[in-house]
């Protein structure tokens, strides 16, 4: 049987849920079945990744992260690139991922390879109110365009999906609910010893550990992580916060630290390849994000059982159960987030029945294996083993509505 060819687009191989989502995606798909390809845009941090695929990797040299006007040219040359990269590989789907590849990808497939069946993937939405209304109105409209060029849009949580819809993204496009998927069984190093893991960061072995795994970009927050680890401080002594990560809030986050005076218990030790060893050394985890899809951090702290103390945004509550498995703020909500997190630093009993809940909970539908799966369903449907390659050549997709076919429901996902 012919393979069913995948390209798969996403702007960088930056360290973040999307381009796990992506590797996971690409090392499990079933290889009878499918032929997988990525292009991506240069200088991530996950680009040695790919090594050792070089056939089926791409490298778009003017693909740039950032959305901004000085940056047009090069998404137009970016855009033929990838045109370029369609007709090579010839993919009988090509599935974007990320805003930036997002827009430019599915414009390219509409382009110069209009055979593909087209899908993207909302890894949360990648704009917000809080980058100002007109932005905010821009992007929306953006999407909106897209969504014409779209054969299925696919997001990781409820919340986005509703949230799509209220803003007509949606709007006569099939839809499905795929959530991001890690491994639930993780496993420490053989020779794993917390106290040495905490004496290499300088953090007392009896001290206790707040984390955040993610990034100094604003949506992340950071000064917000900052300023509830000060308000914690000065009623606890005994507790050290850290936040992991890089990006353009770095240096802001740890002038901060400094000028409150709690630089030595509020760390930055910037990308880090160990996130199971910390935390394995955490008694809560922290997300102070304005936005998120998934995030994949908050669910390998549910797989370590640690429980989350998280501002209550996109798809946070389709993880975290409110004081059952942790505790959801209201964001922005900086004095109710420093005190639920003595809360948990305080009570013991309640950090170990949290523990225990996540423990008995059921996140099969968090898993790589069913992530997979449902994908591998989704592109069969788009592209049946006897009908590959068949579609008519148009630039928008042709008007449907999916009210029958979706089911189920009332947010029109299918699962």
């Amino acid at each position: 049987m012919e393979k069913t060819k995948i390209l798969y687009f996403i702007t960088r191989m930056d360290q973040g849920g999307a381009q796990a989502s992506v590797l996971a995606t690409l090392k499990n798909l079933n290889k009878q079945q499918f032929e997988a390809f990525l292009a991506t845009g240069p200088g991530g941090r996950l680009d040695s990744r790919l090594k050792g695929n070089e056939s089926h990797a791409f490298f778009i040299s003017a693909l740039r992260h950032p959305v901004q006007a000085k940056y047009v040219l090069h998404d137009l040359v970016a855009l033929v690139q990838m045109g370029l990269v369609l007709r090579r590989v010839k993919p009988d789907i090509v599935h974007t991922n990320a805003p930036k590849a997002g827009v430019l990808g599915r414009m390219a497939a509409r382009i110069f390879w209009r055979k593909a069946k087209v899908v993207h993937t909302f890894h949360g939405l990648g704009f917000a109110k809080e980058h100002g209304e007109k932005q905010f109105n821009f992007f929306v409209r953006v999407e909106k365009f897209c969504a014409r060029l779209t054969d299925v849009l696919v997001f990781v949580s409820r919340k986005n999906a509703l949230e799509a819809k209220q803003l007509g993204i949606v709007k006569n496009v099939r839809t499905e609910l795929i959530r991001a998927g890690i491994n639930f069984s993780p496993i420490l190093p053989l020779k794993f010893d917390p106290v040495a893991k905490k004496a290499s960061l300088k953090i007392p072995a009896n001290a206790k550990v707040v984390l955040a795994l993610a990034n100094f970009k604003p949506l992340k927050n950071p000064i917000h992580f900052v300023l509830a680890a000060y308000k914690v401080l000065s009623q606890m002594k005994n507790v050290y916060f850290i936040f992991t990560g890089e990006g353009p809030l770095k240096q802001t986050a740890e002038n901060l630290a400094k000028n409150l005076s709690i630089e030595k218990q509020v760390l930055f030790p910037g990308w880090r390849n160990d996130p199971l060893e910390l935390l394995a050394i955490s008694d809560v985890f922290a997300s102070v994000s304005l936005r998120e899809g998934l995030p994949m951090s908050l669910l390998e702290a549910m797989a370590m059982c640690v429980p989350a103390v998280c501002y209550n945004v996109d798809g946070i509550s389709e993880i975290v159960t409110n004081n059952k498995t942790g505790f959801l703020v209201a964001p922005c909500d900086i004095n109710t987030f420093a005190e639920k997190l003595k809360v948990l630093l305080r009570h013991t009993a309640l950090r170990e029945r949290f523990e225990a809940a996540i423990d008995h909970r059921d996140f099969s539908e968090f898993t790589v294996s069913t992530m997979v799966k449902k994908q591998e369903r989704l592109y069969r449907s788009l592209v049946p083993p006897t009908k590959k390659n068949g579609g008519k050549r148009r630039f928008f997709r042709r008007r449907r509505h999916f009210t029958k076919h979706h089911g189920g429901g009332s947010d029109g996902l299918r699962h």
